[in-house]
């Protein structure tokens, strides 16, 4: 594991993405500690940070674009405004974390847990949140055009001024207590209800291999 104080690979990558990899290094540590860390701003993309530990930090208007954050823990970081488009949040816990304003098109968020986050205004489209926990989260105003939510599980979310036409096929809404499987006509009636616009994609509409970019995977 590497320690948060452990910040010369974060300048070599930095170095690598502002010289277009003629000098300095990628960033890419599997397990990478840097809870906290203040990194507003910071060009991170295509930065491998498989694991990392990420709580708490600031990431505000970061450009993490093609960044592979599988498995992350971003719990309570702030990334507002960040540029993640295409970026691999597979299984990242997100709970509690700011994403206001942040871009995400075509990013991977499947099994994500986004628990309580802030995705009000964000750019979702043809995101991929299938198996993603978005209880308590808020979708206020977020652009959903094309969103791939199969299997995502609901409930108390907060989805007024969201728009878009969404891929599903099935997915579960909690009441609190229960967690009950809906159809998709249940779940556009869900978020309808609650100020959304929406409507769901016909199968046949949905984009071929539903937009999935890249994933890191251990050689």
């Amino acid at each position: 594991m590497v320690s948060g104080a452990d910040t010369p690979q974060i300048a070599a990558h930095l170095e690598w993405r502002r010289t277009g990899g003629v000098q300095g290094t990628r960033l890419d540590v599997v397990g990478l500690v840097l809870a906290g860390a203040q990194l507003a701003g910071a060009d991170l993309a295509d930065a491998i940070l498989v694991g990392a530990d990420l709580r708490g930090a600031d990431l505000r208007g970061a450009d993490l674009y093609g960044a592979a954050l599988p498995r992350a823990d971003l719990s309570g970081a702030d990334l507002s405004g960040a540029n993640l488009t295409k970026a691999d949040l597979s299984q990242a816990r997100l709970q509690g974390a700011r994403l206001h304003g942040a871009r995400l098109t075509r990013a991977d968020l499947s099994g994500a847990d986004l628990t309580n986050a802030d995705l009000s205004r964000t750019y979702l489209l043809r995101t991929y949140l299938a198996d993603a926990d978005l209880r308590g989260a808020s979708l206020a105003e977020a652009d959903l055009d094309r969103t791939i939510i199969d299997g995502a599980t609901w409930g108390g979310t907060t989805v007024r001024g969201a728009a878009g036409t969404v891929g599903l096929l099935s997915v579960s809404v909690s009441d609190g207590q229960t967690v009950s499987t809906v159809t998709a006509a249940e779940l556009i009636a869900y978020l309808t209800s609650g100020g959304a616009h929406v409507e769901a994609l016909p199968p046949q509409a949905r984009p071929p291999e539903v937009p999935r970019p890249w994933r890191w995977a251990p050689s």
